[in-house]
This record gives C-alpha cells, structure tokens and sequence, in this order.
C-alpha cells in the first residue's frame, strides 16, 4: 500500500511537472514572441558587461530570462555564447538551462528562467561548491570534435594575461595597486610586494590548454537549487580548452571570499595557479575602468587578488 502511494503520488508530480511546463512554454517559443513581450521585461542584476538582461512573463503564463546584446562586443559575446550553448546541449551537458529562442542573427537570446528556488546569491555551501566541482569535472570530459575546435580558438585567458610582468615594469600601475591596497586596509601588503620577485615566478608558470574550462564561475552566474540539489551554470562567452587549475583557484577564491572554510578543498588548488590569478586580479584592479563600466568591478578584483595571493603564500608554509 504504502509502495503504491508513493509511486502514484511520484507519478501525480511529473505529470504536474510536464504539464506546467509545456503549458506555460510554448514548446516552439518564436523570438517574435519575445519582443512582443519585451515591454513587460524585469530587469535583474548579475554580470559586469552592459548586456540587457531580464525576465519576460508570456502570455502563456510562463517566464523566460533573456539576454541581448547591446553594442558590437557584447552582441559578438551574445553570438559566441549561444553557439556554446548549443555545443552543450549537443553534448548532453546537464548543468545549463534550456536555450529556448534567439533572435535572427543570435545577437540576443532566451534563456530557461531560473527563479524560484534557485539561489544567485553568493552564499556558498559545501553541497553547492562540490555540485559545482562536479559541473566542472563533467565539463573537462567532454571532448570538441574537430569541427568544433574552432569554437574555443579564441583564448579569452592565456599565458598572455599574466598581470605580475606589466606590474613590475609600470610604476603608474604598481601605484595605483599599492593606494588600493592601503585603502581596503591592506598597508603591509602594499610595502611588501616585491614585483620583480612575483614577475619571475609567474613567467615560469606553465600555462595549460588541455581541456574545457568555463573561466568565470561564481556566484552570479551559479545557480544553486538546495531542494533539487542541483546547480546550473551561465555565462558561456568565455569558456575555452585552457587551464582547470586557473578556473579551480577562482571559484575557491569566491567562495572563501563569501565565508566559506575551503580547507577540506586545498587538495584541488595549485598554489602556482594561486599566484598567477593573483597577478591577473590586481593588474586589473590598478587598471582604470572602461568608460561607464560597473563601478564594483575593480574592487571585486581586487579583495579577489588579496585572497588567492594569501591562499598561495599558505600553500607553501
């Protein structure tokens, strides 16, 4: 009896759950739609590029996250992530949400909604961080066929953007790294820094380009569902086959940073990887922001170069 409640009941909510979804989504949900709707779009937070990005309730009742391109780099990073997107699903990648529509030239595009339930905060838990760990790894395997190696030439993060060479050779930059530094309270830090010490050891960092890697993940672009115990992630345009040990030290570097205790983790960092993301963070926070950039970035980077440089100095004692 009790076997046979349990499956009925089982069976009520996946048919509850098909039901709404292929009652609020039309399954061949057109972009004509969205921009019919696009006047009722909620705007929503996340992400440091200018892209518009909202939720769009249908007519149908349901709910879709959209995102568009709104000058020539973020329609090109609109078109390369929905290529991306399809590259995933093509290979039955599990941790994304459904692609739904995009527009006529893929400039623009429409998302799954992840609403309720999911958690864009950055609140970070073991259960999140080792399902995340698991998208990741799952990510690493899947191997581009020849034809789509072109998809991920474009290297968004390579040996190139090691940021301790330009910082020991630019004073303008080591100045406005060191006033940063004594204005997050970082004063010791900001007299101690060798440049020229932490530029030697960079530049014989072995630079990796072996498997996929997705090279932004935190919080914002992770959305963690406690009752499914699932995570989703987003925010594809900079994925490429590079470096796992670079993408490894950044999530960990988000998650102490929100008050995580990343011990049991250390296993997974690698503390070369540590300092040289380090570098990367700090010469972009002495950098100035771009016109009407987000105010925030810069110190976002740079309490993450702070992190991941005194995880790697742990590292080592």
């Amino acid at each position: 009896m009790s076997l046979h409640i349990t499956l009925t009941s089982l069976g009520v909510i996946m048919f509850w759950y098909s039901y709404v979804m292929n009652h609020t989504i039309p399954q061949d949900l057109s972009w004509r739609t969205i921009e019919e709707n696009i006047n009722d779009i909620t705007n929503v937070t996340g992400g440091f590029s200018p892209a518009k990005r909202g939720l769009i309730h249908l007519p149908s009742g349901g709910v879709v996250f959209i995102k568009i391109g709104v000058n020539d780099s973020t329609k090109q990073w609109a078109k390369r992530e929905v290529a991306v997107y399809r590259f995933l699903e093509k290979h039955s990648f599990p941790y994304i949400p459904k692609l739904l529509a995009t527009n006529s030239d893929e400039t623009a595009f429409a998302l799954e909604a992840l609403t309720e339930d999911w958690d864009w905060t950055d609140t970070w838990t073991n259960e999140r961080l080792n399902k995340t760990f698991e998208a990741m790894d799952v990510l690493a395997s899947i191997k581009p066929e020849a034809a789509e190696e072109a998809l991920f030439s474009e290297k968004t993060i390579s040996e190139k953007d090691d940021g301790w060479g330009p910082l020991a050779t630019s004073a303008k930059l080591q100045a406005a790294l060191k006033s940063k530094l004594q204005s997050a309270g970082m004063q010791d830090l900001a007299e101690l820094l060798d440049f020229n010490a932490m530029a030697n050891r960079s530049a014989h960092f072995t630079f990796r380009s072996d498997v996929l890697v997705h090279n932004d993940v935190r919080s914002d672009n992770c959305a963690w569902n406690a009752k499914a115990g699932e995570v989703k992630l987003v925010d594809w345009n900079w994925t490429q086959i590079a470096d796992l040990r670079i993408d490894t030290a950044a999530l960990l570097v988000h998650a102490k940073k929100a008050g995580l205790d990343i011990a049991e983790y250390e296993d997974r960092l690698d503390s070369d990887a540590l300092h040289w993301i380090a570098g990367f963070w700090f010469r972009s926070a002495a950098t100035p922001i771009w016109p009407n950039g987000p105010d925030n970035l810069r110190d976002f980077q740079l309490q993450s170069g702070i992190t991941a440089l005194n995880l790697a100095d742990k590292l080592l004692r």
